[in-house]
């Protein structure tokens, strides 16, 4: 009988193990959206930048790992002015939670 339910037990575990990975994998997942707008706020400090589109106005976390790009170039957040035409990909993780995950300034002229 008590090997039974050790074999019971070890089970119970492996279907528990399984479903909180597949938990972990199903939060991790997110929707990623491609945009074009024009800045009009940029928070280097907080690492914000707030863009206006067709939909209006909406406010962006820029990831640490986002990538910056000018004419191929790459560039820093600080580099992008208020005015300046922009295409970014950004992923939702939940409502109102929007990173960004790359940004191409297409402001004409130098890096």
């Amino acid at each position: 009988m008590l090997k039974y339910k050790a074999i019971v037990f070890i089970l119970l575990a492996a279907v528990l193990m399984s479903g909180r990975a597949y938990s972990q994998d199903e939060s991790d997942k997110s929707q990623k959206i491609i945009i074009s707008g024009t800045v009009t706020k940029v928070d280097e400090v907080g690492n914000i930048i707030n863009i206006k589109t067709d939909q209006g106005e909406l406010a962006f976390s820029v990831s640490d790992s986002a990538i910056i790009v000018r004419n191929t170039h790459d560039i820093e957040l600080m580099d992008i002015k208020v005015g300046h035409p922009v295409t970014i990909q950004y992923s939702v993780y939940s409502p109102g939670k929007n990173i960004i995950t790359s940004i191409v300034d297409n402001a004409p002229g130098n890096d």
